[in-house]
């Protein structure tokens, strides 16, 4: 609020004088005693604008002091975060103790030649060698008392069947007086422990004899039909005549 005090001029005249304004001298007209104090007219006034909420302030970033550098992964092999602040410690990425053990090396131990997988090997071998040996000195020594027993010839129009006992060995059979000779190998015509001789084939006929013995026994002895000499032999004997018809 403007508030005015009157004063009195030199004219007589009252001018008012703005106490919060300064008031503006005017130049005194010609014949005038003194000049006069003029109000300055008031400013004019605004509508006031209408009320509107005032917005929330952006956030303004302020710029840190002078701060070192901050690095990640400044040592060799190690993930570590630089301090901002000088002195302050060191806050380590990883933790305590290592992500996986690790494994000494075992210390090596000479192995004994005896469990060396190639000795080993050798003498598993070398035992089925002498398993081996054994069975065949016994399969040997069984086969030299080896001897055919029960010779029996059976004849027909065609063939003469030949058949004995005895193991299961490989056996030799002799004609003889035959039409082939005096004695006549036919060991070919063998299968297991019987033998069918062609009649055709010219070599046996009704007076030939038959002898069967082991394969083993005998081979450079001669073939005779004594008994002495087939019990030496383990050989046996029969002849066409005696077979039956």
């Amino acid at each position: 609020m403007t508030t005015s005090t009157p004063s009195r001029g030199p004219s007589g005249r009252r001018a008012l004088i703005a106490a919060a304004e300064p008031a503006t001298q005017l130049t005194a007209a010609p014949g005038a005693t003194a000049p006069f104090l003029v109000e300055p007219a008031p400013p004019a006034q605004t509508a006031p604008a209408p009320f509107q909420p005032a917005s929330p302030a952006a956030p303004t970033a302020t710029a840190p002091a002078d701060l070192p550098a901050t690095a990640l992964g400044f040592e060799t092999g190690r993930s570590t975060l630089q301090a901002t602040q000088p002195g302050a410690p060191k806050r380590s990425l990883e933790s305590g103790s290592d992500v996986l053990p690790e494994l000494d090396e075992a210390p090596s131990r000479k192995r004994s030649v005896l469990m060396h997988p190639a000795f080993l090997v050798s003498v598993g071998l070398t035992l089925l060698a002498i398993i081996g040996l054994i069975v065949w000195l016994v399969i040997g020594a069984q086969n030299s008392d080896a001897a055919a027993t029960s010779v029996a010839v059976t004849t027909t129009s065609g063939n003469v069947q030949v058949t004995w006992d005895g193991p299961n060995v490989p056996y030799a059979l002799f004609v003889v007086g035959g039409p082939g000779g005096d004695v006549l190998d036919v060991s070919q015509l063998v299968t297991g422990r019987e033998a069918w001789i062609p009649r055709a084939a010219l070599l046996i006929d009704d007076g030939s004899c038959v002898v069967v013995r082991p394969a083993e026994r005998g081979v450079d002895e001669t073939v005779a039909l004594d008994q002495s000499a087939l019990d030496a032999q383990g050989a046996a004997s029969a002849c066409v005549a005696d077979s039956p018809k």
